[in-house]
Parts: C-alpha cells; structure tokens; sequence
C-alpha cells in the first residue's frame, strides 16, 4: 500500500510539474516593436533616423530584421518583396534591397540591446511615405511615418518621440506588461482542464487502492474463520 501511495504521489508531481512548463514557456518570450506615433518630418537631403526597438532588450545581432515600404507594390514576375534594409547573418543583405537604398541605409549601433532604428542619409522627397520593421524571428512590426517636405526647416538635431505600440499590438495587450489575451486565455484554460485531471486521476486512484486493500483482507480473514470452525468440530478425546 506504501509503494502504491509513492508512485501515485510521483505521477502526480510530474503531472503538475509538465503543467507549469507548458504554461510558463510560451508567456516568458513575450516582445513588442516600440515606435513613434507622430509622423517625422524631415526636407529632400537632410539624414534622418526611424526609431524603433525590441521591448524588452533582445540581442538582434544575430537575428534577421527586415526595413520595408508597405505603400509600395511588389515588382517583378514573381512579386518579390524588395525591402529598404535586410538585416540578416549579421551583416547588409545587399540582394534583397532596392538599389537606391543599399548606399543610403543602415541600422542602428544597438542591435545587441533591441534597437533596429534605420538610419536614412540623403533623404529625397521619393522617401515620403511608410516604412514598416519586421523581424521574423518575433513576428512583430511596427511601423514609422516619414514625411518628407520641401518647405520644411529643421531647428534642432535632435528630437524626441512619442513612443507607443503599433494599432495591432494595442488590441492584443492589457496594462504595461505586455500580456497577449489571445495566448493568455487558452494557456489558462489548458491550465484549469490539467489540475481537474490530475484531481481526478489522484481520487480516482485512491479509490482504487482502497477497494484491493480491503479486498485483501477479506481473503486472509476467511481462511482463518473456517480453521476456527473445523477446531470446533473435533471431539474432545
């Protein structure tokens, strides 16, 4: 009976603890891209700098970030994607971008703490428009309004910014912390339906264990009742 409550106590364990790990491992590696909502304003040959970065910090070295302009249709017969700025192997991807960004583009110096700004230089009115961020390995974007204008003047050198989550991400979050419902939910559904098995499975077991104890010890206590009987029946001599 001790080695049967032991290993239905270890199953138990490992049950509840398979549960935790599922549970915790797909809400740990939650990201979003962070990015100005106003639109920056730039004139026709000025350097300009799209901010926007990984929050919380991610190591984007190694990983593949991807510059593109949603408001331009694909080109050529197989309707490729040509992107501003291809992050890829740690280095340029020179074959995946247009041929008037590859001497005009590069990205921010913080890659290794989540900053994948895109820096522009000579900025031409061609530029005006929306630039959109990706990285595969995270499956966000966000994305960056530039407006390019003729008459404008630029007073300072550095300007500050409205950070914010793009519209898609403000739907799927709740508060500061990021949490996604539409992964929340079902993990904690999944969750329930787990402790309710492992519930079931431990009472269920108990039960079992009970009726073969008691069942036993029916089957010991016969033999001896009619051992008594047959003592009973001898005559005295």
């Amino acid at each position: 009976m001790g080695e049967l409550q032991v290993s239905c106590d270890r199953s138990t364990f490992s049950i509840f603890t398979f549960c935790l790990l599922f549970i915790w491992t797909p809400v740990k590696g939650n990201y979003q891209l962070i990015a100005p909502s106003e639109p920056i304003i730039v004139g026709p040959g000025d350097d300009v700098i799209l901010p926007c970065r990984v929050d919380p910090d991610w190591n984007a070295m190694e990983k593949t970030v991807e510059w593109s302009r949603p408001d331009l249709k694909a080109s050529g017969p197989q309707k490729r994607v040509e992107y501003v700025y291809v992050h890829r192997f740690r280095k340029m991807d020179r074959d995946m971008m247009m041929e008037t960004y590859i001497q005009r583009t590069s990205l921010s110096e913080g890659l290794r703490h989540g900053d994948v700004s895109l820096r522009i230089h000579n900025v031409s009115l061609e530029d005006n428009g929306r630039f959109r961020c990706f990285i595969p390995n995270l499956s966000i974007e966000a994305e960056v309004l530039l407006v390019v204008d003729p008459d404008f003047v630029q007073m300072t050198t550095t300007e500050t910014f409205t950070q914010r989550i793009t519209p898609a991400f403000q739907n799927e979050t709740v508060g500061t912390g990021g949490v996604r419902l539409h992964v929340l939910l079902p993990i904690f559904f999944i969750f329930i339906v787990c402790l309710a098995s492992v519930f079931i499975y431990i009472v269920r077991r108990r039960k079992s264990n009970t009726g073969s104890y008691s069942s036993c010890g029916s089957q010991q206590e016969e033999p001896d009742f009619q051992s008594n009987a047959r003592k009973a029946e001898k005559p005295s001599v």
